[in-house]
């Protein structure tokens, strides 16, 4: 019946759209406005863009370590408010759960920019159309398989309503492989015109994102919030990010590759006066150096303030999720993905407002 039809919304990734470019050899933003053209053709009736919601994450963020800076002066460890570890990733956080209860105290609380947006969905949209949160179906394309089991936590049920935040997951790849086997594809779609809750530059028209890796830009955000409310020091997230790709050089930080490592490093912002450490935070990517960094925290080695944390390798870019290139050969695909971070990280960034 016409009164009890669902309201499909589909939230797509960032790192989705930087993966499926790459294959279709398009930009970004085409990729978003045949995606949006593909999708309400089969009857979604919004699409919705992660980067938005990302940015009251990373706002939620960068407040919860300032206070929790705060609260624990600085110091780092056992019986203390710091480290905070980030928590957008799934695969992270459920290998905590079942093999390393002891870090979990130091979990970043904030939900991710993919719960976040079921939050909108599922409460502000839902209320703005007039009808209850069960009454919209929420699908998310994302870049890794495990956020469907973020998806199914039981924290993220409404059991008022009896209804999910995000009823369902597809994949980078299950996205691409399902339109193939309808006979679609992004190269014969049209463009269209891209919903509100997409974030794009509204004199270009061209999308968005935040400084950083594809894990997401808490890093560069948090540390940038931090040292102007913490010392009052000015550095802007897109400094942070562009040292952190060795691209430029800046006197107030210093940027160091544990090992020679690129999934391992290290981002200490230094006192102007002194040149001492102010504040130390690290990249940390792929499962062998996160078994190290658990290492360090439950030994009280650890001395960082604030970790990004990925279970894959070169972050998100490499999502389990994503599409796959034909040669599977280690250095093909170790390519592939370096060319899916580059357009990833191509997009240019806007950070959001501190309000």
């Amino acid at each position: 019946k016409a009164d009890q039809a669902k309201h499909v919304v589909v939230t797509v990734a960032p790192q989705s759209r930087a993966s499926l470019s790459l294959k279709y050899k398009m930009s970004t933003l085409s990729v978003a406005k045949r995606m949006t053209g593909l999708l309400k053709d089969m009857g979604v009736d919004n699409v919705f863009d992660s980067a938005f919601t990302r940015d009251l994450t990373l706002v939620e963020s960068a407040r919860e370590f300032v206070q929790r800076y705060s609260r624990s002066e600085g110091k780092v460890g056992e019986n203390q408010s710091l480290p905070v570890l980030a928590s957008w990733c799934p695969g992270w956080v459920c290998y905590a759960e079942k093999t390393h209860a002891e870090v979990l105290p130091w979990m970043s609380t904030v939900k991710s920019p993919q719960q976040t947006m079921g939050t909108v969905v599922k409460s502000y949209i839902a209320n703005k159309l007039g009808i209850t949160p069960d009454r919209i179906y929420h699908v998310a394309v994302m870049m890794c398989y495990d956020k469907k089991l973020e998806a199914s936590r039981d924290d993220f049920y409404n059991d008022i309503y009896k209804t999910r935040e995000v009823d369902c997951v597809v994949t980078t790849g299950e996205f691409d492989r399902m339109m193939a086997e309808k006979g679609l594809s992004l190269s014969d779609a049209s463009e269209t015109a891209l919903d509100s809750l997409f974030k794009t530059d509204q004199a270009s028209g061209s999308t968005l994102t935040s400084s950083g890796t594809s894990a997401g830009g808490g890093l560069e955000y948090v540390m940038s919030y931090a040292a102007r409310a913490l010392f009052g020091i000015e550095i802007t997230p897109d400094q942070v990010a562009a040292a952190g790709r060795g691209e430029t050089q800046h006197p107030l930080l210093q940027v160091k590759a544990v090992r020679n490592q690129s999934d391992h490093r290290e981002f200490l912002l230094l006192d102007p006066v002194t040149g001492q450490p102010r504040l130390q935070f690290a990249a940390v990517y792929g499962f062998r150096h996160l078994q190290n960094l658990v290492r360090k925290l439950k030994s009280g080695r650890s001395v960082y303030h604030y970790v990004e944390v990925a279970a894959c390798p070169s972050a998100c870019s490499n999502g389990g999720g994503q599409i796959q290139p034909d040669d599977p050969s280690p250095a093909a695909k170790k390519q592939w993905v370096a060319e899916t971070e580059h357009i990833y990280t191509s997009t240019e960034s806007t950070q959001p407002p501190d309000q």
